[in-house]
């Protein structure tokens, strides 16, 4: 079954890392990637995403005109700072392989979620969700 693992978090934790600090936690975080991947667990990548303020927030108005805004619409102390996409037989074995992130040292947060997997027949119409099936 397909999984999304988020990875949230806030600057606090990081900012306080020296550079050799902030190295080795980097090459904690490809030790981790490498193992998951090696064994086909993290699959078709993921990404890191840039800091909140590089973000454009969009949203239609009350007067149906599409309004962008700068950085995310609501200020936050947590945010999404990237995801992995999981291959896992079930949701305890994505918890498992989620519960090693490095970042968690440093105060982030892991949410990891089933993927729901759209019919091909019809693209509108979404596949039963393992809570549906059971």
């Amino acid at each position: 079954m397909k999984y999304v693992m988020l990875i949230a978090g806030g600057d606090e934790g990081w900012d306080d890392l020296g550079p050799e600090q902030l190295r080795a936690e980097y090459d904690r975080i490809s030790g981790y990637l490498d193992k998951w991947q090696s064994v086909g667990k993290i699959v078709d990548g993921g990404a890191e995403l840039e800091h909140p303020r590089q973000a454009r927030t969009l949203r239609q108005g009350d007067d149906g005109q599409l309004a962008v805004v700068d950085g995310p619409y609501v200020e936050l102390k947590e945010y999404l700072g990237g995801f992995l996409r999981l291959e896992c037989d079930d949701l305890d074995e994505a918890v498992a392989v989620a519960s090693g992130w490095p970042g968690l040292d440093h105060g982030a947060a892991v949410e990891v979620r089933p993927v729901v997997l759209h019919n091909t027949g019809s693209p509108s119409a979404p596949a039963a969700t393992p809570a549906q099936e059971g």
